[in-house]
């Protein structure tokens, strides 16, 4: 028994010793750079957004309702404003709408960038216009902040790039490499005729981009579990999505009468088994190198957590899924986004169905997902059917790539104490289809913990606009 002790305490003993070392040699990430000065602007740029708020470039499910006029009218106001932009890079149009805008560099040698945002926005919400603080297109001006939709989804970002480019060429700028800027159109309703359709041009005409920015991940001061700094998160891959049909049909007839099964009841029993049985979790590679960015920075208990992965893994993944975002950012999610049945009340209906909708983790298919839920629900009676033809994105950028390091230090001189770290961005951007033409895509917009993301009241703070305009010009002038 004594000797059984000593091998206890001496394994013990090597544990501890183990994980503190890994814990102490776990070393910053970070980047020490001086920060830029800010960018002296005035308030045109506000009024600026303020305007570009109040062309409704909104994206409809159904094409035919698409305001082709608010596309003009917002297009002209672009070039009206940004005349320098508009007259020294060569412009050209894609599918009527979306834009293309090529800064020539003076390297013929040097791999060029490509800027994106996207000129669309979703609807507002019937049910939600009366909760709004203000008129959705008006871009008033409140408490310091510039509301509307679009303000941050993604106009912002659009307005801050074309701001800082036209400050760039009031200097007389020429960039070392080429620059282009990418406009879609539809990004809110797929990005088919748009961003898809570029990238295919991108590619025809073998453009080889050092690195592709696109609207993602932000800074946050809070959204990071464990973290006691501001963070600022750049998505170098992005989740997948399937969405699937779920249909049974069952005799119905009349509700004084019920079967013992229903299409409802089948139904119903199949969601909640979906919700209640969700896919595992998983510390995937990405998600891996975030916690490699950040670990470090943490408090130290925190920090040792996150230096030894192989040991506290289940903790972090309890941690993790505590929260809607964390729980998203390791394992595949589900959502039942539509449920259908029944016409009448004192009718019990032959038909039931739902679309669920799964954001995927890198690596898991379509086939992947049917097979998780034909083994959830384990009822052959309800037939499983695709909608559309989904996302299997298998990019994942990589960190130890120039491109990120440039990122890694134009987003620390931005603010100080800034931490940076690569993750997995959850929903999907116009970037994905530029993954066929460039491994190093980005995902990152330089505002603070936007508000009201698809949401009532989306705005943005003007501190914060002006910040972003100063990150694209600094990102442009030292590329």
């Amino acid at each position: 028994m004594k000797n059984l002790l000593k091998i206890i305490g001496a394994m013990l003993l090597l544990l501890i010793v183990t994980v503190l070392v890994k814990t102490f040699l776990f070393k910053s990430k970070q980047v020490s750079v001086q920060p830029y000065k800010p960018l002296l602007l005035n308030d045109s740029c506000v009024a600026n957004l303020q305007k570009a708020i109040s062309f409704k470039t909104i994206s409809y499910d159904d094409a035919a309702k698409m305001d082709s006029s608010a596309f003009y009218g917002f297009q002209a106001f672009l070039v009206e404003n940004y005349p320098l932009v508009f007259s020294k890079m060569e412009v050209e149009k894609v599918n009527i709408f979306s834009l293309i805008l090529h800064w020539k560099g003076k390297s013929a040698t040097a791999k060029p960038v490509i800027l994106m945002a996207h000129q669309d926005v979703v609807p507002i919400e019937e049910a939600t216009k009366e909760q709004w603080e203000v008129n959705p297109f008006s871009g008033e001006v409140k408490d310091g902040f510039v509301y509307g939709r679009g303000a941050i989804d993604d106009k912002g970002s659009l307005i801050a790039i074309l701001e800082g480019a036209e400050h760039l060429l009031k200097q007389g700028f020429i960039p070392q490499a080429d620059i282009y800027f990418v406009f879609g159109h539809d990004e809110e309703i797929m990005g088919l005729k748009g961003a898809k359709t570029m990238a295919q041009l991108f590619k025809d005409r073998k453009v080889d981009p050092a690195f592709v920015l696109d609207e993602g991940g932000i800074v946050t001061e809070f959204k990071v579990p464990g973290l006691n700094k501001t963070a600022a998160v750049v998505g170098i891959a992005e989740k997948g999505y399937q969405t699937l049909k779920l249909k049974i049909s069952i005799p119905g007839g009349h509700s004084s009468m019920p079967e013992s099964k229903t299409a409802i009841d089948e139904l119903a029993r199949a969601i909640v088994a979906l919700k209640d049985n969700p896919f595992e979790a998983s510390l995937g590679t990405t998600v891996k190198r975030f916690l490699d960015y950040i670990g470090p920075e943490m408090p130290f208990v925190s920090k040792m957590a996150m230096a030894n992965q192989w040991l506290f893994t289940p903790m972090i993944k309890n941690i993790y899924s505590k929260t809607p975002t964390g729980n998203a950012t390791i394992r595949t999610t589900t959502a039942t986004t539509i449920f259908n049945a029944g016409i009448k009340e004192n009718l019990i209906p032959g038909e039931a169905e739902a679309i669920v909708n799964f954001r995927t983790q890198p690596g898991v298919t379509r086939a992947h997902v049917i097979a998780h839920v034909k083994k959830v629900i384990a009822n052959e009676s309800i037939e499983i059917e695709p909608q559309g033809d989904g996302n299997e994105p298998t990019q994942v950028a990589d960190v130890k790539d120039e491109s990120f390091k440039y990122l890694q230090k134009t987003i620390s001189a931005y603010k100080k104490d800034i931490v940076v770290a690569p993750y997995l961005v959850l929903g999907a951007t116009d970037g994905r289809y530029f993954a066929n033409i460039s491994s190093q895509v980005f995902r990152f917009i330089p505002f603070t913990d936007p508000e009201g993301f698809h949401g009532v009241n989306e705005r943005i703070k003007i501190t914060e606009f002006k910040k972003g305009i100063g990150f694209y010009y600094e990102l442009m002038k030292g590329i």
